[in-house]
């Protein structure tokens, strides 16, 4: 997933969580037992990798469905700062000479015998492609089946849809940092509500 997008999303899912945790004042969170704070922070872990292993970046750009034989499978590397992402290629070749001709075709997606790229050349496979030029994969497979030769029968997908398995990046990274907040605060929050409780009682007298 592009570096911009994740770290939108993450900021997406911290943003409302930091809010709501504010605005629910010391003396509230007090109420609010341990246990659920761990339960928000395993759910958040839960749903974030989730999330970020299943999608890709959304698009609304059309999907092209081809058959057809790959070749000469690489790796390469994109840095963004201290981020870096691993994306596969190969080239692919379409059955019949359709399609346009051979092109080359990038993924997230990690095949199986990765390590091995002499063990691509000639299997058939079908591919589910994005077409559009403005993503940093050219021709981004979302959907990888491989048809023949070794690891035949192998499937793995990635969620591209505008509104799909992203929407687990915010909503876990949310869950997250409620959880993460309530569990630094704990004793704070404790302390601050013995502390206000105190005060009423003394000007209630």
């Amino acid at each position: 997933m592009d570096y911009a997008l994740f770290m939108g999303c993450c900021l997406l899912g911290f943003a409302p969580a930091f809010a709501v945790f504010y605005l629910l004042r010391p003396r509230r969170r007090a109420w609010i037992p341990p246990l659920a704070w761990w339960l928000s922070l395993g759910l958040g872990v839960v749903s974030f990798f989730y999330g970020l292993s299943h999608s890709t970046m959304p698009s609304f750009s059309t999907r092209i469905t081809a058959v057809g034989k790959a070749y000469s499978y690489v790796q390469r590397e994109i840095h963004t700062g201290y981020h870096h992402d691993t994306i596969y290629g190969f080239r692919f070749v379409p059955e019949g000479g359709g399609g346009g001709g051979p092109f080359n075709v990038e993924t997230e997606i990690i095949l199986p015998d990765s390590y091995h790229p002499e063990d691509f050349d000639g299997r058939t496979f079908r591919i589910v492609y994005l077409k559009d030029s403005g993503r940093v994969m050219n021709n981004e497979a979302i959907d990888i089946t491989i048809l023949s030769g070794k690891n035949a029968g192998y499937h793995e997908s990635l969620d591209a849809r505008p509104f799909g398995s992203w929407l687990a990046i915010p909503i876990g990274a949310a869950f997250f940092a409620f959880g993460f907040a309530g569990l630094k605060y704990t004793k704070s929050d404790a302390d601050t509500a013995a502390l206000d409780d105190s005060l009423d009682a003394v000007e209630s007298r």
